[in-house]
């Protein structure tokens, strides 16, 4: 009964990381705002395919391997707050532009499927603060030695969690009260996105740099 409630504990505690503001968050407001449904969805599907991975890392060890292989973890912490910094810039860039409309139901407003899921996958792969989240909690609930499908399991949870939580805010989101709204704040928020990102990006960077000396 305790492999159930520590699956539970996990559940709560990730979700509760999900629900936060983060890159991710801003990358699913920004991305649903401005394409439409199924682009939305295949974003989201980026995003915890990237979960997916990380938290396949981190259940099997790949924190040992950083752990052992500092430059390693640098060299992923430098390049995706190099990434992030550029997602911000071009946010706070073309902040003014308006929301361009498609041209009929088959050609995205912005976004093709591949890039949806690129921009999606890389958001959040780009962050190996991710996987160092993942080795925290897998390592506070999940005991060394514990059937393997209980290992599956938290990995099944947390993709769960991402797409199903990124999944309901993109679908709200893409609706059009939500969208007019959008419009309206569309300069400030996607300003506010970019410093965001921004900063984020250089938090890694900074981490990375120091680390070094």
């Amino acid at each position: 009964m305790s492999i159930f409630w520590s699956l539970i504990t996990l559940a709560g505690v990730h979700l509760l990381a999900v629900a936060s503001p983060g890159p991710a968050f801003v990358s699913v407001i920004q991305t649903s705002t401005s394409n439409p449904r199924r682009i939305a969805v295949v974003h989201v599907l980026g995003l915890g395919t990237a979960v997916l991975v990380w938290a396949t890392a981190a259940v099997f060890g790949m924190e040992a391997l950083l752990a052992r292989v500092a430059w390693l973890y640098r060299v992923l912490e430098f390049g995706g707050g190099l990434y992030l910094v550029y997602i911000g810039i071009q946010s706070f860039r073309h902040a003014r532009k308006p929301l361009a409309a498609p041209a009929n139901d088959v050609v995205p407003a912005h976004l093709t499927l591949l890039q949806a899921f690129r921009r999606g996958f890389t958001t959040n792969f780009a962050n190996p603060k991710v996987m160092v989240f993942f080795a925290s909690i897998f390592s506070a609930v999940l005991k060394p030695g514990g059937p393997l499908w209980v290992r599956f399991a938290a990995i099944t949870i947390v993709f769960l969690n991402e797409t199903l939580w990124d999944g309901g805010l993109s679908l709200l989101l893409s609706t059009a009260p939500a969208q007019r709204a959008y419009t309206r704040a569309k300069t400030a928020i996607d300003r506010t996105a970019g410093v965001f990102m921004s900063l984020f990006g250089l938090r890694l960077v900074w981490g990375a740099v120091g680390a070094t000396r």
